[in-house]
């Protein structure tokens, strides 16, 4: 199914920008810094919000391989994680980055939405 392939792209993104390329340069950070901690400084959040955005973004991604087999928490994960696309997509206009900074946490909102759409008839 789309939305386990989906799940598992935005699973292992968040694993790859939080724990392998956590402090090296990439052409989408924000401002013009080189690693996640000044980009962080760049839009002007404290180490302790970076560090706490760092730990949700990865449970997220956990949650999204285990919402592979519970609809539940996909949707619980699908929904955490847009909200804090949301939030990157922001901070990029917040310091008027070029649009194309924004596009892999647009992208990543738009999948997140997806795997919302998949899994909505979830009763809570």
């Amino acid at each position: 199914m789309i939305a386990n392939f989906i799940q598992l792209f935005l699973a292992a993104a968040m694993f790859d920008v939080w724990l392998i390329r956590y402090r090296s340069p990439g052409i989408f950070r924000g401002g013009d810094s080189t690693t996640m901690e000044e980009e962080f400084r760049v839009y002007g959040l404290p180490d302790w919000f970076r560090s706490m955005v760092r730990v949700l973004k990865l449970t997220a991604g956990v949650l999204m391989i285990a919402g592979i087999w519970n609809d539940l928490i996909a949707l619980i994960a699908g929904t955490w994680l847009a909200v804090l696309m949301a939030g990157a997509m922001i901070m990029h206009i917040k310091v008027k980055d070029p649009l194309y900074k924004a596009f892999p946490s647009t992208t990543f909102f738009l999948m997140c939405l997806a795997v919302v759409w998949v899994h909505r008839g979830v009763v809570l």
